[in-house]
């Protein structure tokens, strides 16, 4: 894994070329002090300056490393540098161990600024062999091997000891990384979270709109119808049929009330079959309004139709029976029931005035609406067909367990 350049400064740093500053400068020091001592004043003096050049070139490459055009400068100029001190007249001993520690600070400075990459592999590679050619030019026979063989192991250490170092940044790197991407995926669980409390209420919210009005508002209507109907009667000096609409008015807001509360509390059962509970609400529909209705059910034995479908079914009838009574100023309507190949299917077709369905609907009127998520809350579909004076045709279709 290659360090960005951040990353590399911080991983080297200051102490580390404070270091080599020490190291270098102290053997450039000692070195020119011995041949100052031996009376060669010329080498020392030379020998002072390409070690200052030499440390100054490695605080440049501290800031300029990431430069292309800084580093073919900075390795070849390394290396004449490196040359350049191995052939003063200090003595082969003192030579070799000068190169030995030049070349070997090189590769450390190779791993510190590129980590354990390729790079620093091939530096490395160049730096060993630059110190082998170097000491063999110094060094003959048993000293060259065992000057050699030291280095080797010394340099080696170095190098293990900074590849582990590497190593371990960059585990630490990758732990803080880690740390900051588990913070931000945290921060955006939790606007998930918010988000999913918010689309829960709002679909807890539209439930119970829809639960309300297909309860409330479709019993109501119908008691609405009844009251009329006993009205008219009582009109007519009919008691005996009034009287039978005010019984069925009382069943009707009862069975309002217990759907009312099964509504709240989300506990609503379909205690009777389904084809027994479209039946009933034509049979009622047609007492309360006097329309006629013709109903045809088919449900294929053996067919699996859960709770929710038939419930939502049975909402839809309700509400487009109840929207045929105050709207349409029908004679005759007709529902087809059918449940067979996994499928439920249900239409409810009358003679009435009809509409126009490209017009939205008016304030306050939420009927469609509420069939329409309820085919959309069954992966189904519900289709409106009407035309001024031509009727209207509701058909509503849902997969039932069959599918789903």
């Amino acid at each position: 894994m290659q360090i960005t350049a951040p990353q590399q400064e911080r991983f080297v740093g200051s102490p580390f070329y404070v270091f080599i500053t020490v190291l270098v400068g102290s053997a450039a020091i000692v070195s020119a002090i011995l041949s100052w001592q031996a009376g060669d004043v010329a080498p020392a003096v030379l020998a002072l300056l390409l070690s200052i050049i030499h440390l100054a070139l490695y605080w440049l490459n501290l800031r300029l490393h990431m430069g292309r055009g800084w580093r073919f400068f900075y390795y070849p100029a390394q290396s004449a540098l490196i040359a350049a001190l191995a052939f003063l007249p200090y003595g082969a001993n003192i030579n070799a161990t000068l190169v030995a520690t030049l070349c070997i600070t090189q590769v450390g400075e190779a791993l510190g600024l590129w980590g354990n990459t390729r790079r620093a592999l091939w530096l490395g590679l160049y730096y060993l062999g630059l110190m082998v050619l170097l000491m063999t030019q110094l060094l003959q026979g048993d000293v060259l091997l065992a000057a050699l063989g030291s280095t080797l192991v010394n340099g080696g250490f170095i190098v293990v000891m900074m590849v582990l170092f590497n190593r371990q940044l960059a585990e630490r790197q990758k732990a803080e990384e880690l740390a900051v991407t588990l913070e931000a995926t945290n921060a955006q669980l939790a606007a998930y979270a918010a988000r999913n409390a918010a689309l829960t209420l709002q679909a807890e919210r539209q439930r119970m709109a829809r639960e309300l009005h297909d309860t409330l508002a479709q019993g109501v209507a119908g008691l609405v119808l009844q009251l009329e109907a006993v009205k008219a009667h009582l009109a007519a000096a009919r008691s005996e049929r009034a009287a039978a609409i005010v019984v069925q008015a009382l069943e009707r807001a009862r069975g309002t009330l217990a759907d009312s509360r099964a509504a709240i509390d989300d506990l609503r059962a379909m205690a009777v079959t389904l084809d027994e509970a479209a039946r009933e609400r034509v049979a009622r529909f047609s007492q309360s309004t006097g329309i006629p209705c013709e109903l045809e059910v088919t449900v294929n034995d053996g067919a699996v139709l859960p709770t929710e479908v038939g419930a939502h079914a049975l909402h839809v009838l309700s509400e487009a029976l109840t929207n045929t009574a105050r709207h349409a100023q029908a004679k005759k309507v007709r529902v087809r029931l059918v449940v067979k190949q996994g499928r439920l299917e249900l239409a409810v077709c009358d003679d009435g005035r009809g509409f126009d369905v490209a017009q939205p609907p008016d304030a306050g009127h939420y009927g469609l609406l509420g069939m329409r998520e309820r085919a959309r809350l069954c992966r189904g579909a519900l289709t409106v067909t009407s035309a001024p004076g031509e009727g209207t045709c509701i058909q509503f279709v849902a997969p039932t367990s069959e599918q789903r």
